[in-house]
């Protein structure tokens, strides 16, 4: 069997595991993070976030990300989101829709406590017939998985000061199993777990350090836990670096043009072992923010999202 074919199968099973799914990852978590946590949804301006992942480039079947996130303030107290992500790794396609909601307790005259819901859809191909198997008569690659949909509902919370917040969520409670014969959806007892937590103090009047950290659990797969050092130059340009524990070294940047757009990059040197086979990630971002009145969004100095640009980060 060619090495593409088997790297293409490794991918498929590292990324779409039996019974215990992975959620899409981002090198650059920090600008939509209601992704994985609804809490996030709408908290400050308007914005519409394009984002483009290649992991593991170099070879045939390494996964492929797509995102368009979109948040939108409905009052001081409640925000929207919509979520897609579209995800293809090796012989397999999923499409991820959501839609977000979260609504905010003032604690009092800044620090607040938000809950966040999530609801909608996971659409999943699995097409056996792509893969080069030679004489395998292996019953599972025999049958493939045709637009299998099943429902998604996640829950999050945030509790935000000025100088640092800290989150919990689950972007979906549902478990999955992708079976082309026994198609079953249940409640899930181990849901994926995220767990974010960042913090921001001025080194100068101009310059920003946010470090953050953001882990993940989920039952039958490794932990992941990322830690960033990111700042922020003259609230237009934002930098830092960040370490996957056991997978990669991340650089990003990310500047303000035209005054409501921003753009974004991220590098990955992949340290795991398919790092062997393909060293680097790449990550390109368009964010668009649009302005709200003081009296649709939240009265907040933000430890996450910058009150003047919304940079987000």
């Amino acid at each position: 069997m060619k090495l593409k074919y088997i790297l293409a199968i490794l991918v498929t099973f590292t990324m779409f595991s039996g019974n215990a799914q992975q959620d899409a990852q981002f090198s650059d978590y920090k600008i939509n993070m209601s992704s994985f946590n609804p809490a996030f949804a709408g908290f400050f301006d308007g914005s519409i976030l394009l984002l483009n992942r290649s992991q593991y480039t170099g070879f045939e079947g390494a996964p492929e990300t797509q995102n368009l996130n979109v948040n939108i303030p409905l009052t001081m107290n409640m925000g929207a989101g919509f979520n897609v992500i579209n995800e293809k790794a090796g012989v397999t396609q999923q499409l991820i829709v959501t839609g977000d909601y979260s609504y905010t307790i003032y604690t009092n005259d800044i620090n607040m406590l938000t809950f966040g819901l999530k609801a909608g859809f996971n659409s999943l191909n699995v097409d056996y017939t792509r893969l080069d198997l030679g004489n395998s008569n292996d019953d599972s690659f025999r049958n493939n998985i045709n637009n299998q949909i099943t429902p998604r509902v996640g829950l999050g919370f945030l509790y935000n000061t000025q100088s640092w917040f800290i989150g919990v969520s689950s972007p979906n409670l549902i478990k999955e199993k992708f079976d082309p014969d026994v198609k079953e959806v249940t409640l899930s007892a181990k849901p994926q777990i995220y767990f974010t937590t960042g913090y921001q103090t001025a080194l100068s009047d101009d310059l920003l350090f946010k470090p953050s950290i953001l882990a993940k659990a989920a039952s039958n797969v490794p932990f992941a836990i990322d830690f960033a050092f990111n700042f922020e130059y003259m609230q237009q340009f934002r930098f830092g670096v960040s370490y996957r524990l056991n997978s990669a070294v991340t650089a990003m940047m990310g500047i303000n043009i035209l005054q409501d757009f921003q753009v974004g990059y991220a590098y990955d040197y992949n340290t795991n072992d398919l790092g062997k086979y393909a060293q680097s990630s790449h990550q390109f971002y368009l964010k668009y923010i649009f302005k709200q009145a003081k009296n649709m969004r939240r009265n907040c100095g933000c430890s996450f999202t910058d009150p003047v640009n919304n940079i987000g980060f």
